[in-house]
């Protein structure tokens, strides 16, 4: 695992990394910036101004490419016409030759990325995996006409969680920040990483207190007990964790520290 962290923070500079027998993980950065801890939830005035005394939180929005044994993965898309198709291309890596995209669920920033600014895909030859829950959730029980519109432009795989989604990425239960909420963990050459999507959002706060919650989070009891089952998963198994709102690099090594965790 140590590996796989140095790995990504010489990939900021290198743009590559590389692991074991054909795992290979680039952070792609979508956008860069401050949030308000007005989006805390379960966390309280003397709290929220302990670990973010000006009252700003820095946020990021991530998605990842994964080097499966042959297979290249993108691992969300950001937002509707942003910088994933860009940052891919500084990678040498074109939309075109992006065939498997797996989606964490179906928020603005993870799926927007998948159309362009011309309303066209923005990854004509690629395929789209979403969890059965998260698109019946979307598409059949709020019928959003974005998420609608997206997945139509893509021939659409729906899985079920603990499915082997594709060789070597397995789809685990992390539900509650959406219904479908869904974190992969992916494998080759005995390295291992898992993409947890959305698992926290603020580090900083979450980490210690994984009790805290956002409001982006459709069930936040749900949220918070998918958070501690998969970092308790993280720090006993010794695997790293990807995260679309973990600061640069992206990726943390998890550590359990009393009643949280910390990070590095």
């Amino acid at each position: 695992m140590t590996k796989i962290i140095a790995a990504l923070i010489i990939s900021l500079v290198m743009a590559s990394c590389a692991f074991a027998e054909g795992l290979e993980v680039l952070t792609l950065v979508e956008t860069q910036g401050q949030s308000d801890t007005g989006l805390l939830v379960n966390a309280s005035d003397s709290l929220k101004a302990e670990y973010f005394p000006d009252g700003k939180m820095p946020s990021q929005i991530l998605a990842f490419w994964v080097k499966v044994g042959d297979n290249g993965i993108l691992f969300d898309a950001g937002l509707r016409a942003g910088n994933i198709p860009a940052e891919l291309s500084t990678k040498g890596i074109d939309t075109e030759n992006v065939k498997t995209i797996l989606l964490t669920h179906l928020h603005g920033d993870h799926y927007g990325g998948l159309v362009n600014a011309e309303g066209k895909a923005a990854f004509p030859n690629a395929e789209v995996y979403v969890s059965k829950p998260e698109y019946d959730y979307w598409v059949n029980e709020l019928k959003n006409d974005s998420v609608i519109s997206a997945l139509k432009l893509y021939k659409v795989n729906q899985f079920a969680f603990g499915d082997e989604v594709v060789a070597g990425v397995r789809a685990i239960d992390t539900s509650g920040h959406t219904p479908g909420h869904v974190s992969y963990l992916a494998e080759s050459g005995g390295e291992k990483i898992l993409i947890a999507g959305d698992i926290m959002h603020f580090q900083t706060i979450q980490l210690p207190h994984p009790e805290v919650a956002v409001k982006y989070d459709v069930d936040p009891v749900k949220a918070v007990q998918s958070r501690k089952f998969l970092l308790d998963y993280a720090a006993e198994k010794h695997i790293a964790v990807a995260g679309m709102h973990i600061m640069l690099p992206g990726v943390l090594d998890i550590t359990k520290s009393g009643e949280g965790y910390t990070g590095k």
